[in-house]
Parts: structure tokens; C-alpha cells; sequence
């Protein structure tokens, strides 16, 4: 599932954090995981995006079934600003969209999300 989002931010300076993408960041481990899962983290982070791994809590490679199950899962979320507008574009399985959800939820009671 791919998600955009736009949100009212005003001018972020050259060099700064994007506050957009420094709160998906603060907000990955308090979104829900799936059972048998760690906490979201934020991994790959770069000034415009950030990868949210969650890792299974055991490893179990009995079985090809099993060994899929314990492949870590990942939303990618991706940011620019123009304008003082900042567009949050966000990547993951619709099995995990409560996650993102509770993210975009989280957002929207930090920042103003454009319609």
C-alpha cells in the first residue's frame, strides 16, 4: 500500500531534520505490532527517509513457512518540502496498515494535514 500525505510545515532550512520524518521516527516503536513481533525501529535513516523494521521475537527456520515468518517487515516512509508543505509518502503491506494508521493518526494530532 503506498499512502500521501501533506502537511502544513512551514520552511525547513538546509540542514535541519524534517520535523515530519523526525516524528515517524520518535512515533515507530508506539505503533502496534503484529503478535510474535519487536517494536518498530527506525533503520536507514537519510535526511529525506527512514525504513520502520520490526523483527520476529524467535527464529524458527524449520520450515520455508516458518523461516517467512521470521523475515523482518518494513515501511518506508519518504519526504520533501516546498513551499512549506511537506509530502509524506509512506510504503507497506496492508498486513501491518493498523501500524502505519496509528502513525498518521500520531501526525495529524502534531501537524496540519492538508486535504
Amino acid at each position: 500500500m503506498t499512502a500521501n500525505l501533506r502537511y502544513t510545515t512551514g520552511v525547513v532550512k538546509a540542514g535541519d531534520d524534517n520535523p515530519v520524518l523526525a516524528a515517524v521516527v520518535s512515533l515507530a516503536p508506539t505503533a502496534p505490532v503484529p503478535q510474535a513481533r519487536q517494536p518498530w525501529r527506525a533503520e536507514e535513516i537519510t535526511s529525506n527517509s527512514v525504513v520502520l523494521r520490526s523483527n520476529a521475537t524467535a527464529i524458527d527456520n524449520a520450515s520455508f513457512e516458518s523461516y517467512l515468518a521470521t523475515l523482518p517487515l518494513e515501511m518506508s516512509f519518504n519526504v520533501i518540502t516546498s513551499s512549506g508543505v511537506t509530502t509524506l509518502t509512506a510504503t507497506y503491506s496492508s498486513a501491518y496498515a493498523a501500524s502505519a494508521q496509528h502513525i498518521f493518526d500520531k501526525l495529524d494530532d502534531k501537524f496540519n494535514r492538508m486535504k
